[in-house]
């Protein structure tokens, strides 16, 4: 089973990814805000992380940076889901080494597909 890390400092929209996710039998992990996220990610090694950017403690890109630059989170998709979404955020989000960026609110069907098409399942 694949695992999934999801850090999302709100916890309404952490439980609709996570319920998604799980529906699709996939592991699910939630952190609160990037800091926890960066040592989740640590500690569960996760085959592919979603973040969102505004959070306490570490923004999104913040932890992207941090896990970019361990050797076992260089090729480990990233993606970034956030409501902020001016037309600099995407490349930003690319420019620290996010895989994708997706903005809320967003379809589950895109998220879904954006996954398997990754993780090859």
């Amino acid at each position: 089973m694949k695992k999934i890390l999801i850090i999302e400092d709100q916890a309404p929209m952490a439980k609709i990814l996570a319920d998604i996710l799980t529906k699709e039998k996939f592991e699910v992990i939630t952190a609160i805000n990037g800091q926890i996220g960066v040592e989740k990610a640590i500690e569960f090694n996760p085959d592919l992380i979603i973040t969102d950017n505004m959070m306490p403690v570490k923004t999104g890109l913040e932890v992207i940076v941090e896990l970019r630059a361990r050797k076992e989170f260089q090729t480990t998709p990233i993606f970034m889901i956030t409501a902020k979404a001016g037309h600099q955020d995407p490349a930003l989000a690319k420019e620290a080494g996010a895989t994708g960026f997706i903005k809320k609110p967003f379809s589950p069907g895109i998220i879904i597909e954006e996954i398997k098409t990754l993780l090859n399942c």
